[in-house]
């Protein structure tokens, strides 16, 4: 079990969850990233930066 970094709530593992993965918080909804499966650990995903073909 791992805790948001945001709003503190509880997250658990689902089965067959690799690093990298993003799952959101359903606590507030934000957008995770699994840093470690082993211990299991979670960080607030990066966000998406816009591409506009430079």
């Amino acid at each position: 079990m791992a805790e948001c970094p945001v709003c503190g709530a509880e997250i658990t593992m689902a089965p067959g969850t690799v690093v990298g993965e993003l799952i959101e918080c359903p606590e507030c909804g934000v957008e995770l990233e699994v840093a470690s499966v082993n211990p299991f650990k979670v960080n607030e995903a990066p966000q998406e930066e816009e591409d506009w073909g430079e």
